[in-house]
């Protein structure tokens, strides 16, 4: 992948999907292509924010410190989601965004960005539109773990995973078990010996942070009842195009 805006497989569900194909190709590609490796961060909840960025490829956490200085995280991001949208309004970054994996960004510079904004009302509508978006997804996520048991938020989670990533019965699974209950409100003793319990009933099976899917009809019965539209919370932005 490079920085050409106009071949970009994400551009739909970028910010840039809102643009007609003659403006978006007089902009000459204003953003910067950057690989990342796992594991590195990318801003940092209350810095500046100077730029938004569009996942190309991977997979990005989006954390935020409690008040007792406990790490949050608060969304997932996957191909074409968007993030520090902070930037058109000139404030700091509300959280901290981390690389789960090896991932493919597109940086816009905050001046691109708020010259777009003024020139063209079409985009403005289209950020309203993910900002009313996630509004409900952190509501919907509320009503998610307030109301589901331990043992039905992870195989919840693990289903709802396996379908955000093609529906394979093979998911890489880029969080930790910290990391997983930290998502989901739980210990990490809890995703531990759930996982353990699971993986010795031959529901699940993990190896080189791929994991496997063996009972599906299994995890919907411990999730007390899969529905797909409930948790798009737990992952990144609904498509907007």
């Amino acid at each position: 992948m490079d920085n050409d805006c106009m071949r970009c497989p994400v551009r739909a569900e970028s910010l840039f999907g809102a643009l007609p194909d003659d403006v978006v190709e007089r902009l000459n590609n204003p953003s910067e292509h950057l690989v990342i490796p796992a594991g590195e961060v990318i801003y940092q909840e209350n810095a500046e924010a100077l730029a938004s960025y569009t996942l190309k490829d991977g997979v990005i956490k989006l954390t935020r410190t409690a008040v007792n200085g406990r790490e949050q995280i608060l969304r997932l991001l996957t191909q074409g989601d968007i993030m520090g949208v902070e930037s058109l309004l000139g404030q700091t970054y509300n959280h901290t965004a981390t690389t789960l994996t090896p991932v493919q960004l597109c940086r816009l510079p905050l001046s691109v960005l708020k010259r777009l904004q003024t020139d063209h009302p079409t985009l403005n509508n289209a950020l309203l539109a993910r900002w009313a978006a996630a509004l409900q997804q952190v509501e919907t996520l509320a009503v998610e773990l307030g109301t589901k048991k331990a043992n039905e938020r992870l195989a919840t989670f693990l289903l709802y995973w396996a379908d955000k990533n093609g529906g394979h019965a093979q998911v890489p699974l880029p969080l930790s078990r910290t990391e997983t209950g930290e998502l989901l409100g739980l210990t990490v003793e809890t995703v531990s010996r759930f996982f353990a319990e699971w993986k010795r009933r031959g529901y699940v099976s993990e190896k080189a942070g791929v994991l496997t899917l063996h009972d599906r009809e299994a995890l919907n019965q411990l999730g007390g009842g899969y529905t797909a539209t409930k948790l798009t919370a737990l992952t990144g932005s609904p498509r907007i195009g």
